[in-house]
C-alpha cells in the first residue's frame, strides 16, 4: 500500500473522520469568516476560495500518497480537522497533526480523534510509527499528544519559528505495538483541551 483511500474515514465514540465534501462549504465558510485557526494548510484564508479547495485542495495530499486531511465530526458539526502527512510508505512512518475549533475544544475530542485515527493506520495500512510534533510551550498539545499514548522522545531545541520567533519542538512518537500494549491514552478520549499540533 502507497496511498490513503478516497474514502477513508474513521468511527470513534463519539466522532466521525471524514474526507472534506463540497456540502461542508457553508460550514467552512462560517469558519474562515470567523478566522477560527483549526482548518489544515493549504486552507483558504477567503470565503471565495472555499469550494475549489472543498473539490480539489483538500484531497491533494492524499492524492500524492503522502497522507490524507479529515474533518472530525460531532453530532453533525465540523468541530476540527486532523491530517496524516509526511508519510514515507518506504520507511512505513507518518506523523499527525490536528486542530479543533475553539468552541469545541476542552471536550477530548483532541486525544479521541488522535487514537481513533492512529488505531485505524496500524490496522489497516503498512506504516509501523505515527510522530506527533508539538511546541514545547503548548501545554494543551503536549497533553492530548500523552493522553492519545504517544511516547514522548525528545526535544529540538530552537526547531520551529514563530511570529516571536524561535519555539523548542517536542517529538512524540507512538508504535503498533505500544496499542498492542495497552499503552494508549483513555479510549474514550476523556480529557485534553485539544489545541492546534504543528501541522506541515
Amino acid at each position: 500500500m502507497t496511498a490513503f483511500a478516497p474514502g477513508l474515514s474513521v468511527t470513534t465514540r463519539r466522532l466521525l473522520l471524514r474526507p472534506f465534501d463540497p456540502s461542508d462549504a457553508r460550514r467552512i465558510r462560517v469558519v474562515i469568516e470567523t478566522r477560527a485557526p483549526f482548518l489544515p494548510p493549504g486552507a483558504p484564508g477567503r470565503p471565495s476560495g472555499v469550494a475549489a479547495w472543498l473539490a480539489r485542495g483538500a484531497h491533494e495530499l492524499r492524492r500524492s500518497g503522502q497522507g490524507a486531511h479529515l474533518a472530525i465530526e460531532a453530532d453533525g458539526l465540523i468541530v476540527g480537522a486532523i491530517s496524516l502527512f509526511g508519510t514515507r510508505w518506504e520507511a512505513g512512518t507518518t506523523e499527525i497533526g490536528y486542530g479543533v475549533h475553539p468552541l469545541h475544544r476542552g471536550r477530548g475530542y483532541a486525544p479521541e480523534a488522535v487514537l481513533g485515527l492512529a488505531r485505524w493506520t496500524f490496522e489497516n495500512t503498512s506504516l509501523r510509527r505515527i510522530e506527533l510534533r508539538a511546541d514545547a510551550d503548548n501545554h494543551a498539545s503536549l497533553r492530548v499528544a500523552e493522553k492519545a499514548g504517544f511516547v514522548r522522545e525528545g526535544t529540538l531545541r530552537a526547531a520551529a519559528m514563530r511570529p516571536d520567533g524561535p519555539r523548542d519542538v517536542v517529538v512524540f512518537g507512538l508504535l503498533g505495538s505500544d496499542l498492542c500494549r495497552g499503552e494508549n491514552g483513555p479510549g474514550d478520549g476523556s480529557g485534553g483541551t485539544g489545541e492546534t499540533v504543528r501541522w506541515r
